[in-house]
């Protein structure tokens, strides 16, 4: 039949409703004919994209002016077919339809027609069905249809129909599409509980009818979805939910015998049910009772080595660790042993840290049960039975609550909030602005087995009534939810979330005067001569009588004897022998100031450890070994073997016990003694050494426990410590079993580094990474909301009784500073580079904090000045850098290293660059955090790098002298601060790339007259080995408002101000794709942010209007995200087994801001 009939049909349909859009009598009859005239004609032949374009709003027209005739349930029947036909089609024909539906809001029209009809056992009954049918195509793209359908009290019906119709496999699918559309939203997930609309969907997903496979898998998801939150899994626990899919899972496995394959999809999605049944206690309750674990792990077990049950491996290991009882650790107070006592005044923050510590009622608040309780119930080996299925038990469901009214108007309803939001318009308003302000990313976090097994479980939708009982968020989300790299979880807590006041007295705004009066002795560069100059070149900063023992050190050392290396990169620089720098070392150890005592030199940094001359590759992920590991772990839960669990070393209790006064190290003299002991020694009294205890489980297997920062309970990654008495022809395994971390670059191909001993002594004094089958998983330990993870690798030894030095990361120490500047100030060409060294503060241990000004020698009073340099001194612009705010993160030390040692070269670039340039270098900001083996704060247990806002000058004096020297550039100087850059270490991303600041994501709003320039410096690395532009973000968070590059940005009006990122893991683009990365290729790093400043020199006096286009080269930050999912989407693979038993957090994407220690 021609079109141009159809488009007489609709034109009769168009005439029929008149001006109004109301039939009248007549004009009833004309539609009725001709709606069956184009039905007929669909039926016959498909509807075209063309006709449905032209006609749909028509077709929407027609069918919302039946609300003033619902009685005539035929028509409305008729043009509800003629819709569904268009709806059947491929999605480019009716996509008009579809959008004019949804433009009209014709989902609130079916609801209000569904709940009228639904009493009506004739007609009305097909109407129900034609219009669940309509709805379930078009519901997805209405975010609001599960708030409709509670509200117009529709629910029920559905339910009704599903009872009705369960295994027809026709309509079944329909039902149980809509109602997974509805179980999307947690609210409305709970209302259909209510309405006992969880007893049919477990009567059919647990069935064992093969015939009825598609619609049990149906019926699962739905199930998932409807125990998505801790509170509903609760509820459907209060059933025999959690027995019932054992059963079945066991029925599955045991009948099917090798053909069990074929069923594996639906026993991993009861599984994914299972998995959030057991986030409530009754759940876990009546796993344990239901001997789970026996059956789990015997079933997964069966199947270990089948590479196609890596779902089911993963779930299952995730569920068995969930429902473990939480443990505390093996220790007797979890507050840290190294005590230090703050000035007078502030005592109370150390009170506080003990309060969170002590005061831990909720202990087991997850599990609300005791320990004693939880392994009660795990059952032994004469308890294991097969379960007993009770499918058809009765399901226990709350009493609905009275239903709250609304209005309906024109078939649309309205939130009951509405009133209330009614009231404070100007509230809400405000609330709108202020988060379209902050326009920064959300928290990303690593994705763990729940983003792997489920992706459509992160877009439930939210809801307008926040208020239900059951809104909120999701367990995963509740328990394990932690800030990005830049946020340190614990700092959410109430006591260390706080702002330490400043000392009474002090301003929170320095005055001009008195910061010249503070800082003018750290110019002198820009007002002394020549001669000047030179003399003080010659100070140091150590004391009279440690000078006395350099000087004499240095003096009777030729400078022949110095030896002259070659690294990665084109240019060479000095380096001290071993025993010189030990020398060095050991006299500079003598004024460094600690917490508690040391008892001796930890030999790599004494003898100057170096970096491994050849390339290491990352580690290779062997999933199935990794899944061994965790199914081991449950087995011994299960079944504990006979284990020593003898502590072989207790930092608590030698502690500050130790006689010696001269520290020294005679490793080398021990490595040729034999212990009488039968087991690994450990020692962790040097400096940035971190272990506190060391428990042997078996003869080959320790579980060790870090320290954590002092005064404090948190912060548990770094860790440094020294192993000795080990046998070659053993493979020993640790396990680090109190980090705190969801994830880590471990399960990535990351190792731990350890130094030979035995192998310094043949000419091998190497830093190498080292370990085998290192897997970071969640562990059973924890306290109050806090999870722990355990890191386990296997290592061995290549010789016997060796001594070797084990750690997160090479170690770089505070005396390992002193004695490179000590380096520096020796080797340096003292006739063309002004280097000087000075104090800028002393820490609150009393240790010294160096400050470094490195430039040309070059004065316009000078007398020999040298034609070729164009730039007095007074004019130069200044570079200020920083790095270690977090004392973990030594990569940033090396970074700084690096860049040191090629400002102090005779490379041409660097004397450009001094010549342009006056460099104030601050290369330890937390001195006292790495002496004592810190991971992230100081001694007064703050993070440093939240201070910058307002920093204590009693607590923090390295936050506020180097703020106060950049404040005085900015307000007393005639020359700016060209570039800040603090260099930090970042755990969860490879490579290395910057967090900088955008004016346009302010967190307070977009900064009118701001330049967005800050952008450059970061595309100028483009072509960097090992550099990442596609991780770099330019955000201002509130949260980030204490860090530096926002107050330096923010105060002092500096607009290249950054933050640097090194990865402690390696490289995944560039030549470097694939390697682990090392001390060199980290110096290497800190050479190349000099060549990259020499671009920055071209740079500098152009105008923003012609930098601006560099921004369009940019990745944005909302496209970040999506490249970033893409990039590591191999790396979440090779990772998911072993983060499926890290977290049960829920959102997936790698979170980041400035230093954060991993």
């Amino acid at each position: 039949m021609p079109l141009n009939k159809i488009d007489s049909w609709f034109a009769r349909i168009n005439q029929a409703l008149g001006r109004d859009r109301i039939p009248t009598a007549d004009g009833k009859e004309d539609i009725r004919y001709a709606v069956r005239k184009i039905n007929q004609y669909f039926s016959a032949e498909k509807p075209n994209h063309e006709s449905i374009g032209k006609h749909a709003n028509l077709i929407v027209e027609l069918l919302l002016s039946m609300h003033r005739c619902s009685d005539d349930f035929e028509l409305l029947s008729q043009i509800l077919v003629l819709i569904r036909d268009v709806l059947d089609c491929d999605k480019k024909t009716r996509r008009p339809l579809v959008k004019a539906l949804i433009k009209n809001d014709v989902c609130s029209f079916l609801l209000h027609h569904l709940r009228a009809v639904a009493d009506d056992r004739g007609l009305g009954q097909d109407l129900s069905l034609q219009i669940h049918q309509i709805l379930a195509v078009i519901g997805h793209h209405d975010k609001r249809l599960p708030l409709k359908a509670r509200l117009f009290k529709t629910l029920g019906c559905t339910i009704g129909l599903l009872r009705i119709y369960s295994y027809n496999a026709k309509i079944g699918p329909v039902i149980l599409t809509l109602l997974k559309i509805y179980a999307k939203n947690a609210i409305t997930a709970s209302a259909i509980c209510r309405v006992q609309g969880l007893q049919p969907l477990l009567r059919l997903a647990l069935t064992l009818d093969r015939r009825h496979a598609k619609l049990q898998k149906a019926a699962i998801t739905v199930v998932r979805y409807l125990t998505q939150t801790k509170k509903l899994a609760a509820r459907a626990a209060t059933t025999t939910i959690v027995r019932d899919i054992l059963a079945i899972v066991f029925l599955m496995d045991k009948s099917q015998g090798p053909s069990r394959g074929r069923s594996i999809k639906i026993k991993e999605n009861l599984l994914k049910v299972l998995l959030n049944l057991v986030k409530s206690k009754a759940g876990r309750l009546q796993f344990l009772e239901a001997n789970g674990f026996y059956l789990l792990h015997e079933s997964a077990m069966n199947v270990l080595q089948n590479d196609s049950f890596t779902t089911f491996l993963d779930l299952s290991c995730h569920i068995m660790l969930h429902c473990c009882p939480k443990q505390q650790l093996p220790l007797e107070n979890v507050f840290s042993p190294v005590r230090y006592v703050l000035p007078q005044g502030y005592d109370y923050i150390v009170s506080n840290e003990l309060f969170m510590a002590d005061s831990d009622p909720n202990m087991y608040k997850d599990t609300n049960e005791t320990p004693e309780q939880s392994k009660s119930v795990i059952p032994t080996s004469e308890q294991r039975v097969r379960p007993k299925s009770s499918t058809a038990s009765n399901v226990v469901t709350r009493v609905p609550s009275a239903s709250k009214s609304s209005a309906v108007a024109a078939c649309r309803p309205k939130s009951t909030k509405g009133a209330r939001a009614e009231k404070k318009p100007h509230d809400s308003q405000a609330v709108r602005k202020k988060k379209s302000s902050l326009n920064g990313l959300k928290d990303r976090q690593v994705s763990t087995i729940d983003d792997e097994v489920d992706e459509e479980s992160n877009s439930l939708v939210e809801d307008e009534e926040l208020d239900d009982e059951d809104s909120g968020k999701s367990d995963d989300e509740e328990e394990d939810e932690e800030d990005d790299e830049e946020d340190d979880p614990s700092n959410r807590e109430n006591f260390t979330n706080s702002s330490v006041p400043l000392p009474n007295g002090e301003p929170i705004a320095r005055d001009p005067m008195e910061l010249a009066a503070s800082y003018d002795q750290f110019f002198d560069e820009t007002v002394d001569p020549i001669h000047v100059l030179r003399l003080k070149m010659t100070q140091t900063i150590v004391d009279s009588r440690t000078e006395s023992l350099l000087t004499r050190l240095f003096s009777n050392t030729l400078p022949s004897t110095l030896m002259r290396i070659s690294d990665r990169s084109s240019f060479c620089y000095w380096r001290m022998p071993s025993d010189l720098h030990f020398q060095a070392y050991s006299i500079h150890a003598t004024s460094t100031k600690s917490a508690y005592r040391f008892t001796k030199l930890a030999y790599p940094d004494a003898f100057n450890g170096l970096s491994y001359p050849r390339c290491e590759p990352m580690q290779k992920s062997d999933e199935r070994s990794i899944r061994s590991i965790l199914l081991g772990d449950i087995h011994r839960i299960l079944s504990p073997p006979s284990i020593f669990y003898r502590t072989v070393y207790d930092f608590d209790a030698v502690v500050n016990r130790s006689s010696v006064t001269t520290l020294d190290n005679d490793d080398e003299q021990r490595c040729q003694m034999r212990p009488t002991v039968d087991h690994l020694l450990f020692d962790s009294q040097f400096e940035s050494s971190n272990l506190r205890k060391a428990i042997q489980i078996t003869e080959e297997e320790y579980d060790l426990i870090l320290r954590p920062d002092v005064n404090t309970s948190r912060h548990h990654q770094w860790f440094y410590f020294e192993v000795s008495n080990m046998r070659n022809n053993m493979t020993y395994r640790f396990n680090i079993i109190n980090f705190e971390k969801i994830n880590s670059q471990f399960n990535a191909g990351m190792q731990p580094v350890i130094f030979s001993v035995h192998n310094a002594r043949n000419g091998k004094p190497y830093w190498r990474r080292i370990g085998e089958k290192v897997s970071y998983y969640k562990n059973i330990y924890g306290r109050k909301k806090k999870i722990y993870y355990t890191l386990t690798f296997n290592i061995r030894f290549p010789h016997d009784n060796d001594i070797c030095y084990i750690a997160y990361h090479y170690p770089y120490t505070y005396t390992k500073l002193l004695t490179d500047i000590t380096n520096w100030s020796n080797t340096y060409d003292r006739s063309n580079i002004y280097f000087h060294q000075q104090v800028l503060c002393k820490t609150l241990s009393g240790n010294d904090c160096p400050l470094l000004t490195i430039t040309s020698l070059y004065n316009e009073d000078d007398m020999y000045q040298d034609e070729k340099q164009t730039i007095p001194i007074q004019e130069r612009s200044y570079i200020v850098l920083s790095a270690r705010v977090h004392p973990g993160e030594s990569n940033a030390s090396w970074i700084m290293k690096g860049i040191i040692d090629y400002l102090l070269s005779d490379e041409q670039t660097a004397r450009i660059l001094r010549d342009r340039y006056v460099f104030k270098i601050v290369p330890m900001l937390n001195p006292d955090g790495v002496i004592n083996g810190c991971s992230r704060c100081s001694l007064a247990t703050k993070d440093l790098n939240r201070q910058w806002s307002s920093p204590n000058s009693t607590l923090f004096p390295t936050i506020y002298h180097t703020k106060g020297l950049i404040a005085y550039l900015s307000m007393c100087s005639s020359r700016p601060v060209t570039l800040f850059c603090d260099f930090h270490g970042h755990s969860r991303q490879k490579n290395f790339f910057f967090y900088g600041n955008d004016p346009r994501l302010h967190y307070l709003g977009p900064a009118v007259g701001r330049s967005a320039v800050t952008k450059l410096f970061p595309k100028l690395f483009t072509g960097v080995p090992g550099f990442a532009l596609q991780n770099c973000l330019f955000t201002m968070r509130k949260q980030k408002e204490g860090c530096a590059r926002i107050v330096v940005w923010d105060e002092f009006k500096i607009d290249l101000a950054y933050t640097m990122e090194a990865t402690y893991c390696g490289f995944d683009t560039g030549i470097y794709k694939g390697l682990q990365i090392q001390i060199s290729s980290l110096q290497s790093i800190g050479h190349d942010f000099c060549q990259v400043l020499l671009k920055l020199v071209d740079q500098e006096f152009k105008t923003a209007e012609v930098i601006a286009p560099f921004e369009e080269l940019f990745i944005g930050n909302d496209e970040y995200q999506q490249e970033k999912r893409t990039t590591n989407n191999d790396e979440k693979r090779r990772s998911s087994s072993a983060s499926s038993s890290s977290s049960s957090s829920s959102s997936s994407s790698l979170s980041s801001t400035d230093g954060d220690l991993q």
